[in-house]
């Protein structure tokens, strides 16, 4: 009986708990072209973040804000574009 109990208390000690989806989750750090904005030079505006695709930015662009939704789609420069949403 005794070696019963042990083995269950070794047996549920040995359980590694599972790790939860945010730990799971790796983050990748990502450069952006919002799409139908330039910069200050003229260039296209450019954001960077580990945010996954799908999430939604506010970015001020020429004094007002605008939304724009972060997709997985490449670019030929390299960045991912961000479509806005506005």
């Amino acid at each position: 009986m005794t070696t019963a109990v042990l083995r269950r208390r070794r047996s549920s000690a040995d359980v590694e708990p599972a790790a939860s989806p945010a730990a799971e989750e790796t983050r990748i750090l990502r450069h952006y072209t919002l799409l139908r904005t330039t910069g200050p030079d003229g260039s296209p505006g450019q954001y960077t973040t580990t945010r996954p695709t799908g999430t939604v930015i506010v970015h001020q662009v020429n004094g007002h804000l605008r939304r724009f939704e972060l997709t997985p789609v490449p670019l030929a420069d390299g960045t991912f574009a961000a479509e806005p949403l506005d």
